[in-house]
């Protein structure tokens, strides 16, 4: 089943695919780094993919498999995504341990960011936004200068959450998919994606500030 949706630096195109194999699970399996040359952040770390991530809104799980499908190498485009220019970059899936229906497709990126806020600018610009994006407590008084920033892009017949954190050493981007989408705006939860995209964070970094 193909699927448009608006992320990050603006219309992400893949299929999510049913099945797969365990050589390709294990070549997007947890904890790689898909930047390379110019993509690798200039001090050469990357994000951390935990297998579980600790969130006040409900335990989240990795997902090798859906990450192999939603971002198999033929379809990842660096510059799809302004935000993380220069980063090394890393993809994963999780989900709820309560909810399979929903997943959170994330895309970090890790190196040395110097202006946070301009790089929340840039993944919001190009997409399509119903109402003002908002920004959120990031819930981390060490990361001076960083930003949370989500909002609800308008698919097609689809509200679709999104959530992009920016400090001084990485960018993040969270997309709700499944039932974290709505056709109707009112029952898309804002809130909720906001606090899986500070746990998330905080487990990708190792808890540390930025």
């Amino acid at each position: 089943m193909a699927v448009v949706l608006l992320v990050g630096g603006g219309f992400l195109a893949f299929s999510m695919l049913g099945g797969g194999d365990e050589d390709t699970e294990a070549k997007q399996g947890q904890g790689q780094s898909q930047g390379s040359g110019q993509d690798q952040g200039k001090e050469g770390a990357t994000a951390a993919v935990p297998k579980v991530v600790k969130s006040t809104a409900g335990e989240l799980r990795y997902d090798a498999q859906a990450t192999a499908d939603l971002y198999p190498p033929e379809k990842r485009n660096p510059a799809s995504y302004p935000e993380l220019k220069g980063l090394a970059q890393v993809d994963s899936v999780y989900y709820p341990q309560d909810n399979r229906s929903v997943n959170l497709a994330v895309h970090t990126g890790s190196g040395t960011v110097s202006d946070p806020a301009q790089r929340v600018a840039a993944a919001f610009a190009p997409n399509a936004m119903a109402g003002k994006p908002k920004d959120f407590d990031l819930q981390d008084p060490t990361a001076k200068g960083a930003v949370l920033r989500c909002g609800i892009s308008k698919g097609k017949g689809e509200y679709i959450p999104l959530c992009v954190w920016a400090d001084r050493t990485s960018v993040g981007d969270v997309l709700g998919l499944g039932e974290a989408t709505s056709p109707s705006l009112k029952k898309v939860d804002l809130k909720t994606l906001a606090q899986q995209t500070v746990d998330l964070r905080k487990a990708m970094r190792g808890g540390s500030g930025g």
